[in-house]
């Protein structure tokens, strides 16, 4: 079993993780320890986030392709398990020591639940994402990000029902995330080099496909505050649109490894978080330094 979930392992973070890299194994560790202890520190304000940061790992399930193999194991639904127990294992020492204890039985039985459902055969879905970058039309289709979409209107609604602020923020908060998994993926170089575009209207193309692409996922819960009447919440709609774009420029600074990129993106949520407003300060810096890298590989 440990060698099925060591493979599994690398199998989930091949992106990130090299064969033998030990450093960047301990790097990734490292930086999952540190949110969970940033998260242990902050607990108040994090509180009702938390349910968020095991929602990764229904993703993950969701689009995984290698279930049929497991399924070759008869004890294929416990490695699947604690194979997912050990991705969230910082998170749950946060919520044992925070003494969450029931918050971490209906998680567990949530997954348990998740592991166990039947395979289901769904539909192509179109997009209406502009295509300048086809990324957005991969990762939703790669991860099935659309079914997170109505989730998050019916969380909308239980919100603003309940009158719960905090809540309806993290709906913000996790649609803004979901805008910046497309920049997380990398075109080659070559397509780089051989757009026609200068580095600066190529950037500049990218955003504005981002915010496009962005509306779309901002229109149905824009729809559903209008329902509910919640008028000066739509203000805050404007947010969800910040991280995609400062996400865009990360990925072209450290367009040659995506873990420093994620590693910085994670910074930048947590400081945006805890000091609203400090991250924006090095964006000129960062245009220049994406503008540079975008001039050498049209050069390259």
């Amino acid at each position: 079993m440990i060698t099925i979930l060591h493979y599994l392992f690398l199998i989930r973070f091949r992106k990130l993780v090299a064969k033998d890299d030990s450093l960047a194994v301990f790097i990734l560790i490292l930086s999952y320890i540190g949110g969970a202890f940033l998260i242990y520190v902050n607990f108040e304000s994090f509180k009702n986030y938390i349910p968020f940061l095991f929602l990764e790992v229904v993703i993950y399930h969701l689009q995984r392709s290698d279930l049929e193999l497991l399924k070759m194991k008869r004890n294929y639904k416990v490695i699947l398990f604690i194979e997912y127990a050990i991705y969230s294992f910082p998170f749950y020492l946060v919520l044992l020591l925070k003494k969450e204890f029931v918050f971490i039985v209906i998680i567990i039985l949530f997954k348990i639940v998740l592991i166990n459902l039947p395979t289901i055969s769904l539909k192509i879905i179109k997009y209406p994402f502009n295509t300048f970058n086809i990324y957005w039309h991969i990762s939703f289709r790669k991860y099935k990000l659309i079914y997170i979409l109505p989730i998050l209107i019916v969380v909308t609604f239980m919100a603003v029902n309940s009158n719960n602020e905090n809540l309806l923020y993290a709906v913000f908060l996790v649609l803004s995330l979901i805008a910046c998994i497309p920049s997380f993926e990398r075109e080659k170089k070559e397509e780089i080099k051989y757009n026609p575009f200068s580095a600066k209207k190529y950037l500049r193309f990218q955003f504005k496909n981002s915010i496009a692409n962005t509306f779309c996922l901002v229109f149905p819960i824009a729809i559903s505050l209008c329902f509910l009447l919640q008028w000066e919440k739509m203000v805050f709609l404007i947010l969800v649109f910040i991280a995609p774009l400062f996400n865009l420029l990360l990925k072209y600074i450290y367009f040659n490894n995506s873990l420093l990129q994620q590693i910085f993106f994670v910074i930048f949520i947590i400081t945006s978080i805890l000091f609203f407003g400090v991250p924006f300060l090095a964006t000129p810096f960062m245009y220049k330094i994406a503008i540079k890298n975008l001039n050498e590989f049209k050069t390259c």
